[in-house]
Formats: structure tokens, C-alpha cells, sequence
């Protein structure tokens, strides 16, 4: 088993040397049988793993044996993306781009880093996603999630004002755009958010999930891997919107 959190404090000139191959390369699982899927999910990795990651850890299976109308890319968004801030850019032009226009709703979920991602990704492209759900999401400093914490939680906290995404400024952000969608003052796609109760990150996790409605928000016994990722995909299937947002279209009734 990898240790992810200490990958997640990789040295920057480690970061430095992480590739990120242009076009960012995906894994697309198609519904089965001839009818077109009504919703497309795009799954982003965390860090250490790679797109084929959420076949082999059952996330495909699941999501397929959840009786939503679904396909499914897997976006190869691995940490040199991340470092040369290009993560967005690539996913809309590679993964994204070629699919835009077939689907009803595009649902993004993403564990760990690709938690942030997804996130990220929604955060600058709001008008095409329709929900998204994020497992164990990084989500910034420990200082930013204190300074929110101090405040009284993302409800009480001053945002910044909308700006140009930077490398210094990608974190309060993140941040300032949860606080406008989860207070009504800015539109934008469902958010639903699981941690593990043990997870490090839960106490960053918990302030996003104390903004959102209690049915949006998911706990497992457990810290940061995958099984209890996989523990938190399955509530999710089973009390989100997911399945009825994305139920198969019925058939129509036969003509007597």
C-alpha cells in the first residue's frame, strides 16, 4: 500500500521532474448495449495513481452496477499537470473536448488530489458541470482551512473577490468560489463530499461539508486509501441524486 499522505508532501523539485504528457491520455468504460448514455463521469486520480487506478480499486464496476445511464473517462491527471498549473487546460482540451455536446450532465468525481481537481476544474468551467463529488478531497494549506475554521466556519469567512488564478492565489480562490455556490451568491454544480473520520485531512474536509446540505455529506470509518474511498463510493451511489439524476430514459409505453 502506498503512503499517500507522504506523497502528498513531495519536495517541489521532485514535483519538478513529474511529467505531463501532452495530450493528457484517459480510459473511457462506454455503457454496455447500443442505447446512448445520458450522463458522462469523469474520474480524476490522486496522487501516485493513474487513470487505470479506479478500474483496478472497483470504482468502474460500481458506478457501472449502480443502474445509471453512464459512461465513463478516467483522466490520466497525474502531479506534473498540477505543478505546470496546465491541469484544467488539459483536461478541457483532452478529455473533456472531444466529448463535450453527447451527454445530458457531466459529473466529476475525484479522490484525494483529483478531489482538489475536480474542484478546480468545475470552479473554471461551472457552466458544463453538473455535480460533483470529491472522496478525501485536498483541499489548500492548513493555515487557510485554520483562518476559515477561526472565522466560524466557509459560512462566516470573507471570500476574496473573483481574480485571475495564480500559483499564490489558487487555494483562497478554491475557497472564495465554495463559499459563493454553497451560499446561493454565485451558480454552480452540486457538490457532495466523503472523508474517512481517521483521514488527515478530515478537519479541512469537514469545513466544506459543514456548508453543505447533511444528505450531501458522506463518513467512513478509516483514513486515506482505498478502501475507504471505495466504502464512500457506495454511499454516494446509494443517497445522492446520482442514480435519478442519471436513470436510464424509460421506455416509451407500448401502443395497444
Amino acid at each position: 500500500m502506498r503512503p499517500r499522505l507522504a506523497l502528498i508532501t513531495l519536495s517541489l523539485a521532485a514535483c519538478s521532474l513529474a511529467p505531463a504528457p501532452k495530450p493528457m491520455t484517459k480510459t473511457f468504460e462506454g455503457q454496455p448495449g447500443a442505447a446512448p448514455a445520458r450522463c458522462l463521469v469523469v474520474l480524476l486520480p490522486g496522487m501516485g495513481d493513474r487513470a487505470s487506478t479506479f478500474r483496478e480499486e472497483g470504482f468502474v464496476a460500481d458506478i457501472q452496477g449502480s443502474g445509471a445511464s453512464v459512461d465513463i473517462v478516467a483522466a490520466d491527471a497525474t502531479m506534473g499537470y498540477y505543478y505546470r498549473g496546465v491541469v484544467v487546460e488539459r483536461i478541457a482540451a483532452d478529455v473533456l473536448g472531444p466529448l463535450r455536446g453527447r451527454y445530458e450532465q457531466v459529473w466529476m468525481m475525484g479522490v484525494s488530489m483529483g478531489g482538489f481537481g475536480s474542484l478546480h476544474y468545475a470552479q473554471q468551467h461551472a457552466d458544463e458541470v453538473d455535480a460533483v463529488a470529491v472522496f478525501a478531497p485536498y483541499l489548500g494549506s492548513r493555515r487557510l482551512s485554520a483562518e476559515i475554521r477561526d472565522a466560524g466556519g466557509l459560512a462566516h469567512w470573507t471570500p476574496d473577490p473573483p481574480a485571475t488564478i495564480t500559483k499564490k492565489n489558487y487555494q483562497r480562490q478554491l475557497w472564495s468560489w465554495l463559499h459563493r455556490v454553497t451560499s446561493g451568491a454565485a451558480r454552480g454544480p452540486t457538490l457532495y463530499v466523503g472523508y474517512g473520520d481517521d483521514d488527515r485531512l478530515a478537519r479541512q474536509d469537514a469545513l466544506l461539508a459543514a456548508a453543505l446540505p447533511q444528505a450531501h455529506v458522506f463518513h467512513a470509518q478509516g483514513g486515506h486509501d482505498w478502501p475507504v474511498w471505495r466504502g464512500l463510493l457506495q454511499q454516494f451511489l446509494q443517497r445522492s441524486q446520482f442514480t435519478t439524476r442519471c436513470a436510464p430514459p424509460r421506455s416509451p409505453a407500448p401502443i395497444e
